[in-house]
């Protein structure tokens, strides 16, 4: 870690040497330089989020007429999960797909909020639109906070299903809580609210957990799981009827101020277009990964929608348990209710506080 950390430094300074040469400056003949992007991914090129940023960055050149292009570093090769915030943040690259789960100490407001919604995709986004642009209290609590750490998003990228499996027969819920002695999840209160017996582990640990006998079930992003060939070692299947939503496409804010306007506008559409874009191919991949279950042998059942209050209330619950913790420890009250309270209103779950 203090490597990475080091090395971010070092490129920071080049960073910013950069923007000093750069930014809102006009060439002779009364045009924008030309730009490129540094952007930093952990997704493979080949993987669904890899394919959404490589569209986005050729969309860009194309509508930029060339002038502003995107060099992107796929796979983690620069910044791994828990340097990406840092990296953009600090300016030693001007843009990623930031997942926010593992920065919950610098961005407590964005974290506070379930990291998925239901019924689809393009429902995913638009929860999340609405919390972190359109909701006046909670926006300005996002924004903010995203000030605060040098950053700015621009938008949100679809992430795909959620679903639950496991080594035995279920049909609902509770019979697969009855029949599970031990249930693989980092999140152990919600889980547990279900009935279920958790052991926590990292969700790419959950193969090996299922070969080896340590869990028997568990609730995780649905693409993952089938990339890992869960179906393998997991021959029963539920999708939850839950969508993710984030990579937050997350630019470095002094960067940002230094461009003209119309290079963020050209840069804000090619987001928004990418954005759009993405609902479809998760739609697209969703089906697919269904097919390849039963292809491999495996039962796919449907959750009921009793299950699905049931699970959405328990999900909504701890996370606000949580949440609220932090609010109190952090001083950010006003800022994570306003949050929770936009995600509540969404999703239509009656909040308590």
């Amino acid at each position: 870690m203090k490597k990475a950390l080091a090395s971010i430094a070092i490129v920071a300074l080049v960073a910013a040497a950069a923007f000093a040469g750069g930014g809102k400056d006009a060439s002779a003949a009364g045009g924008d330089k030309p730009v490129t992007i540094l952007f930093s991914s952990t997704f493979a090129e080949t993987e669904t989020g890899g394919e959404l940023i490589k569209h986005f960055a050729e969309n860009l050149e194309k509508t930029s007429g060339g002038k502003i292009k995107v060099n992107v570093k796929y796979g983690g090769t620069l910044y791994g999960n828990d340097d990406q915030l840092e990296a953009v943040s600090s300016g030693a690259v001007q843009m990623i797909a930031l997942g926010h789960n593992p920065h919950g100490d610098r961005l407590p407001v964005l974290c506070s909020i379930p990291d998925f919604a239901p019924n689809s995709s393009e429902n995913a986004l638009a929860y999340f639109k609405h919390v972190m642009f359109k909701d006046p209290a909670s926006s300005k609590a996002i924004a903010d906070e995203a000030t605060a750490n040098g950053i700015k998003y621009l938008n949100v990228v679809a992430g795909g299903a959620n679903a639950f499996c496991a080594k035995f027969p279920f049909t609902d819920l509770a019979g697969m809580a009855k029949g599970s002695s031990s249930f693989g999840n980092m999140e152990a209160t919600k889980f547990e609210a279900l009935g279920f017996r958790v052991t926590q582990m990292f969700p790419w640990d959950m193969y090996d957990s299922f070969d080896r006998g340590i869990v028997d079930a568990t609730q995780m992003a649905f693409a993952p799981m089938i990339s890992m060939s869960v179906y393998e070692v997991a021959k029963y299947w539920m999708l939850d009827n839950t969508y993710t939503a984030g990579n937050f496409l997350t630019v470095n804010l002094a960067w940002w101020n230094g461009l003209s306007a119309s290079q963020q506008k050209l840069i804000q559409d090619a987001a928004d277009e990418v954005m759009n874009y993405s609902a479809g191919i998760y739609g697209s991949a969703i089906a697919s990964e269904v097919q390849l279950l039963k292809d491999k042998g495996c039962t796919v059942v449907t959750m009921s929608k009793a299950d699905f209050d049931k699970f959405w209330n328990a999900v909504f619950m701890s996370k606000t348990e949580s949440s609220l913790k932090t609010a109190k420890e952090k001083g950010l009250e006003p800022q994570i209710k306003a949050a929770l309270k936009a995600a509540a209103e969404f999703t239509n779950y009656k909040l308590t506080f």
